[in-house]
């Protein structure tokens, strides 16, 4: 079970981390940079180590999830882990956007739709493993 969990917690992380560095960085980006931009008073200065950081601890927690769960495919993998993060950034996103004015109500769709891909990628590399490792 624990190499499950670790090959699985990688495999998501560095798939998940590709995919949003393509939407935010790369589809999204002058999006951000403006965003950036009219918040900067908010921001801290940006940590790459602290964004895989985060990203191990999203991939071991979708992990431990898709484990208990009995996921075995990417199909289930990527399926469990769409709704995953759908319930997780709605909650987050209706809690920063209702508290926050750096985080807007037009900005949670957008974020939203984000997330819901990168985690449905990493969700899917997570549940393949799953069906490889023994």
């Amino acid at each position: 079970m624990e190499k499950k969990i670790i090959l699985g917690t990688l495999g998501g992380l560095v798939a998940g981390t590709l995919v949003a560095a393509v939407i935010y960085m790369g589809i999204l980006g002058g999006m951000a940079e403006k965003w950036m931009q009219d918040n900067a008073a908010c921001l801290n200065e940006m940590n790459p180590i602290w964004w895989i950081v985060s990203g191990l601890v999203q991939a071991l927690f979708y992990a431990i999830l898709l484990h208990k769960f009995g996921v075995t495919t990417f199909k289930g993998g990527a399926i469990a882990g769409a709704w995953i993060s759908l319930l997780m950034v709605l909650y987050f996103g209706i809690a920063n956007a209702s508290t926050f004015k750096a985080y807007t109500w037009e900005w949670l769709p957008i974020d939203l739709a984000g997330n819901i891909v990168s985690g449905a990628v990493a969700g899917g590399v997570i549940g393949w493993i799953f069906g490889k490792v023994k």
